[in-house]
C-alpha cells in the first residue's frame, strides 16, 4: 500500500507584493479500476462523504454538469468554529486523468487550487490498481473570519488531515465492494 504525504511553501513575488502559498500532496494507492475511482474522486456529492465532518458539512453542484470544465461546486465546511463556503470551479477535466478546480468569488481562503491526478496500473489478470496524486495549492488570507481564528499551522494541520482521511475513506469505500 502506498500513501505518501508532503507539504511545500513557497514565496510568489508579484508586483511589490509576496504571496505565500502552500502546497499539500497526497498520493494514494486503490485497488479498483481508474474508471470507478474517477468517478467517485470527481463527483461533488462524494466531498461530504470523504472529508472529515468537522471540516466539510456540505457539498453539491450548483450548475452546470456534474465535474463538467466550468461547472461549480459549493463546500460548506466549518473552519474552527466558523461557518463559511467556497465555490469551486472546474477549470480542466481529462476523463479519468485530471481534475483541477479553483476557488471562485468569496471563499474562506485567499487562493485554492485542486488537482487531482490519476494513473491505472495493471490488465488482464492482474488486479487493476489506481494511482491517485492529490495536490492542493493555498494561500490563507491576511484579514477576515479564517484568518481570525486559524494560525497557518493550525490550518495546515486541519488540510492534511482532511486530505489524508479522504484518501483512506475512498480507498475504504472502493476497495470494499
Amino acid at each position: 500500500m502506498l500513501t505518501i504525504f508532503k507539504k511545500s511553501i513557497f514565496v510568489i513575488y508579484n508586483k511589490n507584493q509576496i504571496l505565500s502559498m502552500s502546497l499539500m500532496q497526497n498520493q494514494i494507492e486503490i485497488i479498483a479500476p481508474i474508471e470507478r475511482v474517477f468517478e467517485y474522486y470527481t463527483n461533488p456529492d462524494n466531498i461530504k462523504e470523504s472529508w472529515p465532518h468537522d471540516i466539510v458539512k456540505e457539498s453539491e453542484n450548483v450548475s452546470g454538469q456534474k465535474s463538467e470544465e466550468g461547472s461549480e461546486m459549493k463546500i460548506t465546511g466549518e473552519y474552527m468554529g466558523k461557518k463559511d463556503e467556497m465555490t469551486l470551479e472546474v477549470v480542466q477535466k481529462e476523463q479519468n486523468k485530471r481534475l483541477v478546480t479553483k476557488q471562485t468569488k468569496e471563499g474562506p481562503f485567499q487562493r485554492w487550487k485542486n488537482i487531482q491526478e490519476f494513473q491505472s496500473s495493471g490488465s488482464g489478470n492482474t488486479t487493476t490498481t489506481t494511482l491517485v496524486n492529490h495536490i492542493i495549492n493555498y494561500e490563507l488570507p491576511t484579514i477576515g473570519k479564517i484568518a481570525n481564528v486559524l494560525t497557518g499551522s493550525q490550518a495546515e494541520n486541519k488540510i492534511r488531515q482532511g486530505i489524508e482521511q479522504a484518501a483512506q475513506t475512498v480507498k475504504q469505500r472502493l476497495e470494499s465492494v
